[in-house]
């Protein structure tokens, strides 16, 4: 009789199985991350500005951001733009003209959504009372002088 040294296979269920437990460990760990990032300390004014709002204009404030955002990604993209970046960076002679109109016409897209965030933001605080705008600047100061007073990326007081 002779002996083998194989090991038993796994079944391929269990290699489903284990795929599967791996790819759900990292959505979560991603999850997690995400909102340990997002509640973390906000980088811009707009951002502070937009997380000092009270939690139910917040919720409302993203989700309109949010549906704004959806309709930003379905309209058509100015693929001259990159093709102009490209063609600029792949040309014998750098065209630096070329090159910054391309990039100016990207940027542009991004300030057009500041813009937008922020005529909506306006149009929030625009609609508080005196006494909600109060308890906002409080609470927009503090996020502030947080911000200022701490090495951000690592989240510790300045020395």
């Amino acid at each position: 009789m002779a002996q083998t040294d194989q090991k038993p296979r796994m079944p391929r269920w269990g290699k489903v199985a284990l795929t599967l437990s791996v790819i759900l460990n990292l959505a979560f760990a991603g999850l997690v991350g995400g909102v340990a990032a997002r509640a973390g300390f906000d980088g811009t004014p707009l951002r502070a500005a937009i997380s000092a709002l009270p939690f139910d204009d917040k919720r409302a404030f993203r989700r309109d951001s949010q549906r704004d955002l959806r309709e930003n990604r379905q309209q058509p993209r100015r693929p001259m733009a990159t093709r102009q970046m490209i063609e600029s960076l792949q040309a014998e002679d750098f065209d630096a003209d070329q090159f910054i109109a391309a990039l100016n016409e990207a940027q542009q897209d991004l300030i057009n959504m500041s813009n937008r965030i922020q005529t909506r933001l306006v149009a929030r605080v625009a609609a508080m009372t005196p006494q909600e705008r109060q308890t906002y600047a409080d609470e927009l100061q503090q996020r502030l002088q947080d911000r200022r007073g701490r090495d951000w990326w690592r989240g510790r007081p300045r020395e």
